[in-house]
């Protein structure tokens, strides 16, 4: 089988979060040979589009990229927003009263802006990662007036775990909840996930399902490796995650990317995007 199109993950598949380590060398090169054969290739990821944008531009990448779990895919030549599912007001009113009557402190994200109505550690380590400023705004509920493109909830890992649990139960589906990390709880619209934005990347593009290749590490990277033709989980991945995937390379520290991609492309398993159809 070759492959016309390639996403993969940033922290904790090109990049460490915690070290702030830069992408390698070895990854941008095996990411650049897979684009000199025509093949396309692209990031999804958790993180606002302007922290995406800098992974983006230093990979040399030009397709859309898919950011906030897969709630907003953007353009990052032309900044045209692509696809967008956010969280209606209405609903998502109802949600940060939820999780505020449960003593939680959300961050409110609509496209590249943070609202926080409390300024924690949690807040200044997320502007930190992000360089991004959060907001501070007196309500979440009647300050901001536009759908939300995700919530972010932090903690320790028994509070984060009880809260993606708390909401999925509460919604009843209609809205999305998700652990990603010990200490953080993702929160948005059930179809702005990883899969369901790459499924419609690769639409718009003319690539078949089964010629994608996806590459992550995370819990919410699990539908975009279970939908890819080829999925892949990385080597420092936890097991559910490798569970989901078709195989496993390395661990990012030991370039694990790097030596999917060169392995692929000794194969020659990489071919064009399809030529754009002339009306």
């Amino acid at each position: 089988m070759t492959y016309r199109l390639l996403a993969f993950d940033i922290d904790g598949t090109i990049h460490d979060r915690h070290t702030g380590t830069p992408v390698t060398e070895r990854t941008k090169q095996a990411v650049a040979r897979v684009m000199e054969t025509g093949a396309g290739a692209t990031l999804a990821t958790g993180r606002t589009y302007e922290s995406a944008l800098m992974f983006s531009r230093d990979l040399g990448l030009t397709l859309p990229i898919v950011c906030y779990q897969g709630s907003l895919t953007t353009n990052p030549v032309t900044h045209e927003i692509v696809r967008e599912t956010p969280l209606p007001l209405p609903l998502a009113r109802r949600l940060i009263r939820f999780l505020e009557e449960r003593g939680l402190n959300p961050e409110v994200y609509v496209r590249d802006h943070c609202y926080v109505q409390k300024m924690t550690d949690a807040v200044r380590q997320s502007e930190q990662l992000l360089k991004m400023k959060a907001e501070l705004v007196t309500s979440l509920i009647r300050d901001i007036h536009e759908p939300f493109t995700k919530i972010v909830v932090t903690g320790d890992a028994e509070l984060i775990s009880g809260a993606a649990a708390m909401v999925d139960n509460h919604f009843n589906g209609a809205i999305a909840a998700m652990q990603t990390y010990d200490y953080l709880c993702e929160i948005g619209h059930p179809d702005g996930s990883k899969g369901k934005a790459l499924e419609h990347l690769a639409g718009s593009l003319g690539v078949k399902r089964e010629e994608v290749v996806a590459v992550g590490d995370s819990p919410n990277d699990v539908d975009m490796i279970q939908w890819a033709g080829l999925g892949v989980a990385m080597g420092n991945a936890l097991d559910d995650v490798k569970a989901s995937a078709d195989q496993v390379t390395l661990p990012a520290s030991d370039h694990g990317l790097a030596l999917l991609l060169e392995s692929l492309l000794s194969q020659g398993r990489f071919a064009p995007l399809p030529s754009p159809s002339v009306s």
